[in-house]
């Protein structure tokens, strides 16, 4: 497994990202969830992905009770805009992920520059504030969906957004608001800036056929400037295909690294 530096956040996290976003679709119980969540761990995946709004983060929780904390980086995130419903999406987290800490907290689904500048959005970040002042919250950052083109602009010019999650393909599918070229290019400027960066939708939430999915993650772990690969691992199987492709492809930049 490739282990890297999210960003300038000084965080070490697994390239390869277990996104919990339909964890539940297969684990009916936290239980369950959670002892899918720690296969993944035992094969070297330490950084998981999860949001209020998908309902798994109990499924983290139980498998975070039973290892060290520090084993695992948490990148959570809530759509609450304002301070007290953010503030309060944030001791939610804290509860059911069974921890004192979250590594990253986003801002879910930035869907224009006038949402994240908006006086709603504003209070969400006083409470993202308030949190990492208490030390309840390391990192802070957004999600832009499917969005690019001005949200983009918009979150990588914000001096406080450090992370950014944001969709990428090898077919630019699903993304609105601009080509992929371009979005390309948004996601270069926001990793040379020291921004940290996860992609998502690399296998178009599952709308391609089964077969074509390695060569599609594959593109995912070809992406220099992503330094984390989110993928949704609902079964074992998915577990076995996505760390083998991650380790594949630690091998190869490892060889192109000794040759350059």
């Amino acid at each position: 497994m490739e282990y890297l530096t999210y960003g300038k956040t000084g965080l070490e996290i697994s390239r390869l990202c277990f996104g919990a976003g339909r964890l539940g679709d297969t684990c009916k119980t936290h239980e369950s969830g959670a002892k899918l969540m720690l296969k993944a761990l035992d094969e070297g995946v330490t950084f998981w992905d999860t949001a209020e709004g998908y309902g798994t983060q109990p499924h983290l929780g139980e498998a975070i009770r039973q290892i060290n904390r520090d084993e695992i980086v948490i990148q959570t995130k809530t759509a609450n805009k304002d301070y007290e419903s953010a503030s309060a999406s944030i001791e939610k987290a804290l509860r059911e992920l069974k921890t004192e800490y979250i590594d990253v907290m986003l801002l879910h689904a930035i869907s224009s520059p006038d949402d994240l500048a908006t006086r709603e959005r504003e209070g969400a970040f006083n409470a993202f504030r308030e949190a990492k002042a208490a030390g309840k919250v390391r990192i802070i950052g957004c999600s832009t969906h499917t969005y690019t083109g001005a949200v983009m602009d918009a979150v990588i010019d914000h001096p406080e957004i450090d992370v950014i999650l944001t969709t990428a393909n090898k077919e630019g599918r699903m993304l609105e608001g601009g080509t992929l070229e371009k979005h390309l290019e948004y996601i270069q400027r926001a990793y040379d800036l020291g921004k940290g960066i996860s992609i998502m939708k690399v296998v178009v939430a599952g709308d391609i056929p089964e077969a074509d999915r390695p060569e599609w993650i594959e593109w995912g772990f070809n992406l220099e400037t992503a330094h984390a690969i989110n993928l949704g691992m609902t079964e074992n199987q998915h577990i076995t295909l996505d760390v083998g492709l991650a380790r594949a492809s630690a091998r190869r930049r490892l060889v192109q690294s000794k040759a350059a």
